[in-house]
């Protein structure tokens, strides 16, 4: 018999979703979350003009960098392991991050950010 009192794991809604919503409803909604989710939507689509749709495999390590990257630049240190640097390498040779002038930092692209919709969780 299942248990009836166990909640069931909420999902987040993704953007797509939230859009989708939104567009039903936006004369209830106010100027501002409109104006928020419309500035999304036009980043997205800039970002699949300028890349095109890439499907791909994304590696653990890489992925995980680039969550923590989207917190805020991280150091480039030569101090990395061998995951990190195949990572950082993974991430710059598709345009999801890119290091400062310097090379000391890497920081998070607007691509980098719609991945996996990672500016959906900072929100």
């Amino acid at each position: 018999m299942a248990d009836i009192d166990t909640p069931k794991p909420i999902k987040p809604r993704t953007f797509s979703d939230q859009l989708m919503e939104a567009a039903a409803r936006v004369g209830e909604l106010p100027n501002e979350e409109v104006a928020r989710l419309m500035m999304k939507a036009a980043i997205r689509l800039r970002v699949v003009q300028e890349t095109g749709i890439k499907l791909e495999h994304i590696p653990v390590a890489a992925y995980h960098l680039l969550r923590r990257i989207s917190r805020g630049p991280v150091a480039a240190s030569d101090e990395m392991g061998h995951d990190e640097e195949q990572a950082v390498g993974f991430l710059l040779s598709r345009d999801l991050i890119v290091k400062s002038d310097d090379g000391s930092q890497l920081s998070i692209t607007a691509a980098g950010e719609e991945l996996g919709e990672i500016a959906d969780e900072r929100i």
